[in-house]
């Protein structure tokens, strides 16, 4: 949740939140006017959960108990299966609240139904003008990725038309490539077919597998009757089998016909391996082992990999050792002396980088004070352990992502280039977005202020030299769309975060990437308790290990009252300034449980003056429609939220196998400590900003040591 002014003061929106309470439970009849726009906290439809086995009438046909709940006055419009057993039932109007609650209750005593509760409308995060700001002047970087015509996926056609014979001689090959050595790339090679049908040769057409056939799709076609090859560079995973095959495509006229797909061949793409995460940064006499943990086959590189280790002390001659295992001895240490270990993984096709802390050449690093200032989130530390492993995904669930040099990197991509991901805005939203629901997580327009590209930025901006770089900038990002140009619902939140996780929604492809944490910097501004539906979801990820970290809100008011940041069992996040004091905006009391820098413009300190004290990261410049990439400051818990996000993942990254309640426990156990005298150094329970400010390197070093 992104803040640009202050909101209402506690006092009165603890009234708001009484008086909405006591209208839940006023008398209603159908003959009442049911209906209102769909603002912040609006009934929209019923999210019901039916028994193992129950068939809800299909996706989008015939609604189970449309009749009942019309005989409220309430009629239905359309329903959705959302995973889990949960489905929502969309009203044809939101309606208020007491009118939802006459349909609840007609609900809950229908065969098959186990939970019923409300689908509220959940309003965009950056729904307020935006901050003025010295960064929006900044200059823009220019590239032309195309990401602006991002396209799903093309499907497979059901039938092929018959036409040329089998394209002849298909081969794949690995393409390492030398000045993109952690970029896998396989050639894919082949000849004309003999027969062409009659027809004139225009081009060939592609398709890939990684299961060796089973399942394929489509990757953009060869326009072109010369080719003979060509280079795949997308969507690819270092050390994984992937198969291609070629059919010919020939035209007469305006008839155009694929010819007959050559058999599967397959290779194995290779890149240099990524630096492992080190467990030690100091070596002596009395302590004289250096271990780290094993690389992944992916992280490996797709080749057999040896680790080499290096002990330096000032004055001292340094001293290596060498092993394929998780440690190695140093012989020859001197006594007495300390020395700094740095580590780096060698294959035969190069080696990483050492693992001696990240040497940060982004020329925007020095207004990350987020990063590193004295209430900041104490990273340099962590990196010298893990700067992130690409075998952890983060799940940015919000407004959707664009184009920008500091994050494509990290995102996962389809192998026609597009960003994988997904988009669960459905048509509650508005017309603007249509029935959502698509392959393509691309933030079309500026109503949301770009706060997916702002969010993920901060958590994994590429250390590449161009602009800021992430808490966790080796990990890798997923992308998917739950508000649209007005908002989402919780149903939209709800699918979002099955699909995010890797559980099965029906109608929508299995995710490819599941993620082990999930962002959610979003949530109502009006009260609304976490929904059964919400609650059964967080709770089934957290039993699957993954962590999903929220928003405590920007109300300046008590965080229960702010979902879904009120939901269990999730981190919540408040926000601090530079100061180390609670940001004017944030939430607070018992629903808080961490705090983290989210900026304060208000109280801004020393922090570098072209911040204005708020949190520097990625952006688009557009103001009306999509723009170029750019930095921005913007402000919230919004932006304190993917500061823990980013701790996290460096957790999963130097310890896979951890949980939830560990990275809790790590989190909890190392925080800084407020300021002396502040009023979260001080506060009651009722006024808590959590256990303190969340500190990387700390927590890091507590996981390697305890876990």
């Amino acid at each position: 949740m992104k803040i640009t002014k202050r909101f209402s003061s506690a006092a009165a929106l603890v009234a708001t939140a009484v008086a909405a309470t006591l209208t839940l439970g006023l008398p209603a009849n159908a003959a009442q006017n049911n209906y209102l726009q769909a603002t912040d906290g609006a009934a929209v439809g019923l999210l019901v959960h039916f028994k193992n086995g129950f068939q809800a009438n299909g996706l989008f046909s015939s609604l189970a108990g449309q009749s009942v709940v019309a005989a409220t006055g309430v009629p239905l419009a359309g329903q959705r299966a959302l995973g889990s057993g949960w489905h929502v039932l969309n009203f044809a109007n939101p309606v208020t609240d007491a009118a939802a609650l006459r349909a609840v209750s007609a609900m809950q005593n229908q065969d098959g139904v186990t939970a019923v509760s409300m689908n509220r409308f959940i309003q965009a995060p950056a729904a307020v003008a935006r901050a003025k700001q010295a960064a929006t002047n900044t200059k823009t970087l220019m590239v032309t990725s195309g990401f602006a015509k991002l396209l799903p996926l093309g499907k497979v056609a059901a039938t092929t038309i018959k036409g040329a014979s089998a394209v002849r001689s298909v081969s794949v090959t690995d393409a390492f490539d030398s000045t993109a050595p952690n970029t896998p790339e396989l050639k894919v090679s082949w000849k004309a077919p003999k027969t062409l049908s009659g027809y004139k040769l225009t081009g060939y057409k592609l398709q890939v597998s990684m299961d060796g056939g089973v399942t394929f799709l489509d990757v953009p076609a060869m326009q072109s009757a010369k080719a003979s090859s060509t280079v795949i560079k997308d969507g690819l995973t270092a050390g994984s089998h992937t198969y291609f095959r070629v059919a010919a495509v020939t035209t007469n006229g305006k008839v155009q016909k694929v010819g007959t797909y050559s058999s599967w061949s397959s290779a194995v793409p290779t890149t240099v391996p990524l630096a492992p995460n080190f467990n030690g940064p100091a070596v002596s006499v009395d302590n004289p082992v250096a271990s780290w943990t094993l690389l992944s086959v992916v992280d490996s590189g797709g080749l057999p990999v040896t680790y080499t280790a290096t002990a330096t002390a000032t004055g001292q001659p340094d001293i290596t050792c060498t092993s394929a295992a998780s440690s190695c001895s140093f012989v020859g240490l001197a006594k007495g002396t300390v020395y700094t270990v740095s580590l780096k993984a060698v294959n035969s096709r190069g080696s990483s980088p050492s693992v001696s802390g990240l040497v940060v050449a982004d020329p925007m690093y020095k207004l990350q004070w987020h990063l590193n200032a004295k209430y900041g989130i104490n990273v340099e530390g962590a990196w010298q352990h893990t700067r992130g492993s690409s075998n952890v995904t983060v799940a940015v669930v919000d407004s959707g992502i664009t184009d920008h040099p500091d994050i494509n990197g990290n995102l996962w991509h389809n192998l026609d280039g597009s960003v994988y991901g997904y988009d669960f805005v459905s048509s509650a939203n508005g017309p603007a977005d249509g029935d959502g629901w698509d392959a393509n997580p691309a933030d079309p327009t500026p109503d949301n202020e770009w706060h997916g590209t702002h969010v993920s930025g901060i958590i994994a901006a590429t250390s590449n030299a161009i602009g800021g770089v992430g808490v966790a900038p080796g990990v890798k990002l997923l992308e998917v769309r739950a508000l649209g140009t007005k908002g989402g619902t919780s149903a939209d939140l709800i699918a979002a975060l099955n699909w995010a996780a890797g559980k099965d929604v029906p109608g929508v492809p299995k995710n490819l990437h599941p993620a082990q944490v999930i962002n959610l910097s979003l949530g109502n501004k009006t009260y609304s308790q976490c929904d059964t539906g919400t609650a059964n979801v967080m709770q089934s990820l957290h039993n699957l290990n993954v962590m999903v970290i929220t928003a405590a809100g920007n109300d300046n008011s008590q965080a229960y009252y702010s979902y879904p940041g009120n939901c269990y069992p999730t981190i919540n996040v408040g926000a601090t300034g530079f100061t180390g004091e609670r940001a004017f905006y944030s939430n607070f009391g018992q629903g808080v449980d961490i705090s983290a820098p989210g900026g304060d413009d208000e109280t801004p300190g020393d922090a570098p003056a072209q911040t204005q004290g708020r949190i520097w990261s990625t952006y688009n410049d557009g103001t009306t429609s999509l723009g170029q990439p750019s930095y921005s400051a913007e402000q919230g818990t919004s932006m304190a939220t993917p500061m823990v996000t980013g701790i996290a993942a460096l957790l999963y990254s130097v310890k896979p196998t951890i949980t939830p309640d560990q990275i809790w426990t790590a989190l909890k156990s190392t925080a800084t400590p407020f300021p002396t005298g502040s009023a979260c150094a001080t506060a009651t329970q009722d006024l808590s900003c959590g256990v303190g400010i969340a500190n990387a390197t700390a927590a890091v070093e507590y996981a390697i040591k305890n876990f």
